[in-house]
């Protein structure tokens, strides 16, 4: 079997259906082990602390934004551009379009999806050189939070490298570059449920059992 046809058609199937599989057996898992350790926190479920608790942490108006003024922001802003290019890029919006599934919905303008991904990519070298940095932040670090930076970023260079033609001069570009920018996003879609990058989902679960716990206690959350 051809490798780009491999990586273009069965891989990418793979790698979603390895994401939502993935992701729902995580999830379920969290609330069958919450449900067995902590019933007592389904007793007391009241939807406000769990609408109010989302609230402060999808916007920045949490203690830790106080807490951490530089951190905090950077964030938030690398989490908005991770979400916000590959889902509304004109190019990713283009295949969708052209596919079985015939999906569509408005994209950014390419100017902004420029640079959110520069940004990104900045923000990427930000947290990895503080945990090379911060003696604290490097103790209770390990190899894989590296290497997860390393591979959420990876998809966004690759991506803005293929399509600015940034290193066609030493001939790594064109069917080279988009072959490693496919397998880079296939990737980190396959490393979503199977390693800590499962966050961006469990986040909502784990954060709403937070809230509900905090509230019933009547703490801030």
């Amino acid at each position: 079997m051809d490798l780009y046809f491999f990586v273009e058609g069965p891989l990418v199937w793979i790698a979603f259906l390895t994401f939502i599989i993935g992701t729902i057996l995580r999830i379920a898992f969290f609330i069958s082990r919450s449900r067995r350790m902590d019933l007592p926190m389904y007793r007391f479920l009241k939807w406000k602390y769990v609408f109010a608790t989302l609230l402060r942490w999808l916007l920045p108006i949490n203690k830790d934004m106080a807490k951490n003024p530089v951190f905090m922001p950077l964030l938030y802003i690398f989490h908005i551009c991770l979400i916000a290019v590959p889902v509304f890029l004109s190019g990713h919006l283009a295949i969708w379009d052209e596919s079985r599934f015939e999906w569509s919905w408005p994209a950014l303008p390419d100017a902004w999806a420029n640079w959110m991904t520069l940004i990104l990519l900045a923000i990427s070298i930000f947290f990895f050189l503080r945990r090379l940095i911060s003696a604290d932040i490097r103790l209770i670090s390990t190899f894989s939070d590296y290497l997860l930076i390393i591979v959420t970023a990876l998809p966004f260079m690759t991506g803005y490298f293929l399509t600015h033609g940034t290193l066609e001069s030493i001939g790594f570009k064109g069917d080279t570059m988009y072959l490693i920018h496919l397998l880079s996003g296939e990737l980190m879609l396959i490393l979503i449920p199977l390693t800590r990058l499962s966050h961006s989902v469990l986040f909502f679960f784990s954060r709403a059992a937070t809230g509900i716990e905090f509230g019933r206690r009547g703490y801030s959350m």
